[in-house]
């Protein structure tokens, strides 16, 4: 797949970002050369075009696995950007279903939590209310 044209990965992830913190030196973590760093970059990006956060992984090696990395990689890179893969793909799930919720008003909360890779309701609704500070159905309702 050519990667031109493409949005930059910094675009496409900034708002799923807190901040960027560069690795301490103290941490004792060997830090990520630019083109392990590029590598992650691009397969992060497929990876979330083809929507592949929704499959219920459920280890973060059988993530990266899926991603096309490491597991040990994908740590240091998200260690970096100072944020942990599971908070990341939730934040990219809750946008995801967010959405949903908008374009599918027929479907239930947890239909659209199962959809987007979170199968229990209860844990869906908590993932939804840490991000948008409402449960998945008053958000919806607000937003007709």
């Amino acid at each position: 797949m050519s990667w031109a044209g493409k949005k930059s990965v910094k675009s496409i992830f900034g708002s799923l970002f807190h901040k960027e913190q560069a690795p301490s030196a103290s941490s004792g973590k060997k830090a990520l050369t630019a083109q392990q760093r590029s590598h992650i970059e691009k397969r992060l990006l497929l990876w979330q075009e083809d929507k592949a956060y929704r499959i219920a992984d459920r280890t973060v090696a059988e993530a990266s696995a899926r991603i096309g990395t490491s597991s040990v990689l994908l740590h240091r890179y998200f260690a970096e950007k100072g944020l942990d893969f599971r908070t990341w793909r939730s934040r990219l799930r809750i946008q995801d279903a967010m959405k949903e919720l908008i374009a599918f008003p027929e479907d239930s909360a947890s239909v659209i939590g199962r959809r987007v890779g979170i199968p229990d309701r209860s844990n869906f609704n908590r993932q939804f209310k840490a991000v948008t500070g409402e449960f998945p159905e008053s958000w919806r309702k607000k937003q007709k």
